[in-house]
């Protein structure tokens, strides 16, 4: 359940959902902002042609007063108009200004007349009939406009009048601008709004690719200038996050094989120092005796032997060591293959042992075997892994001390083939331990040692190991013994 919804959750990131979210927000906004300019514009317009702020002008609800003599009727009168004060009994009670149709009272005929003028949008009726009927449309007078309000504190109705066609004008504005030039202003202004809002949506919706392609550009430079420690760090889970993955993966893999292969070149390089520095001191011992013996002819024949005897050791050392190297080498080609066979290798175990028994009576090693009599069948190259194990109990005979016990012992093991070799003898030092299947690496520093071990035996084991897909391990203290664990999958 939950890695269905995280899946969820990161498929609502992928770019295209991403897109589909910033465009249908795009179309709100626009639609919205056409909206909101459309508003603005006939506003705009409106505002251009019309001054509302003297609608009230001609507006008796706003004029009306209790002390009508105090109601300001300048503008009314400058746009030829007038008021007119009519109590409760139709009397025109006061004045001010010009009407043309102006009576002291008015009939109820002639006052409902005036309040139907004022209900039918402030179209004008002239007061000029009395007669208690209708009047039709025809018998309207546009010329004026009228509005009346009545006061109920004081009993009164506020009646005023406003020519037509002067109140219009006072409605419509002085225009400084002619209408083409507003109407370019407008949809400049209009044009300019959209296009900032359009630029405001672009920026968000190019965040999204913008700032990861920057980031991949950076890190894909500095791999390319060889800085292959640089990693791209892009918080996104979408297939930007993908590609950070992958890019990231690819720099930790480049780095590691640049590592590898400087590793690599020194390790080439220590191996010729190593290799011509084991080499140089049994040649230079070959060169310097077999010298002597030229070069003094009064040696007796029993020096000769003992000098005889030197360069053949050195000898030995020499040819031994140039054919592990030979076939460590020949192991780390990559043109090496293994001749596999299937064999019972609790027999194949029992017959290398049996062969080392005369190796560890002469030393004194007191020794105990532990192979199963069940048999066992694995893929592997006998020859080859005769010369891995053989490597591991020479070890253990050659620089341990008389009386030390070894133990081999072999078992199934979850899913392996472990071959086990212990000893309780001198051990390997705790500082050469993660290096000691390096090739000539020893325990012993000297490089002349007398034990004769060239420093590749166990190198040798492990390739031989690995190329069986199996591994190798050490567990070791020193003065305490070690125990090398062979492990070989079935």
């Amino acid at each position: 359940m939950w890695l269905s919804r995280n899946k969820r959750k990161k498929n609502n990131k992928t770019l295209a959902n991403i897109l589909l979210r910033n465009y249908v927000f795009s179309y709100f906004i626009i639609t919205l902002l056409l909206f909101v300019i459309v508003i603005f514009t006939l506003v705009g317009i409106f505002s251009f042609y019309f001054n509302i702020n003297r609608f009230d002008i001609n507006n008796a609800k706003v004029l009306i007063k209790d002390d009508y003599k105090e109601i300001n009727t300048g503008e009314i009168e400058a746009l030829g108009g007038y008021m007119e004060i009519v109590d409760s009994n139709h009397n025109v009670i006061y004045r001010k200004g010009y009407n043309p149709n102006a009576k002291d009272k008015y009939s109820l005929d002639s006052y409902n007349l005036l309040l139907g003028a004022e209900n039918e949008d402030n179209i004008d009726l002239t007061l000029k009939s009395t007669r208690n009927k209708k009047l039709s449309l025809s018998d309207r007078n546009f010329r004026y406009v009228y509005s009346s309000a009545y006061n109920k504190n004081k009993d009164f109705l506020v009646v005023t009048g406003v020519p037509r066609e002067n109140l219009v004008k006072a409605f419509l504005r002085e225009r400084k601008v002619n209408p083409k030039g507003f109407i370019i202003s407008i949809l400049v202004l209009d044009f300019g709004i959209i296009a900032i809002v359009f630029l405001f949506l672009s920026r968000i919706t190019s965040r999204h690719f913008i700032k990861p392609l920057e980031l991949l550009r950076e890190g894909a430079k500095s791999l390319s200038d060889g800085d292959y420690s640089a990693r791209i760090n892009i918080k996104s889970e979408n297939e930007f996050g993908e590609l950070r993955d992958t890019f990231n993966t690819m720099a930790e893999k480049i780095e590691m094989e640049k590592s590898l292969k400087e590793k690599a070149e020194l390790n080439r390089k220590k191996l010729m120092l190593d290799i011509s520095h084991d080499l140089r001191n049994p040649l230079s011992s070959i060169l310097g005796y077999s010298e002597f013996i030229l070069k003094d002819p009064e040696l007796t024949r029993e020096e000769i032997d003992k000098y005889l005897e030197t360069i053949k050791h050195n000898s030995y050392r020499a040819n031994m060591l140039i054919e592990d190297l030979f076939a460590f080498s020949k192991l780390e080609s990559s043109e090496f293959k293994l001749n596999l066979k299937s064999m019972d290798i609790c027999e194949f175990l029992r017959e290398l042992i049996a062969s080392f028994i005369p190796q560890f009576e002469d030393k004194d090693i007191d020794y105990t075997f532990e192979i199963p009599e069940e048999r066992v069948f694995l893929l592997f190259d006998s020859k080859n892994l005769d010369r891995s194990i053989s490597n591991l109990i020479i070890n253990a005979i050659k620089y341990n001390p008389p009386k030390t016990k070894v133990y081999i012992k072999a078992e199934v093991l979850k899913g392996n083939f472990e071959i086990i070799i212990e000893d309780n003898g001198i051990g390997i030092p705790r500082e050469i331990q993660k290096d000691i299947f390096n090739p000539f690496v020893r325990t012993d520093e000297s490089r002349n040692s007398e034990k004769g071990g060239t420093g590749l035996g166990l190198a040798i084991a492990r390739t031989i190991v690995e190329k069986h897909s199996g591994k190798i391990e050490l567990y070791s203290e020193e003065n305490k013994g070690c125990k090398f664990i062979i492990k070989l999958p079935i």
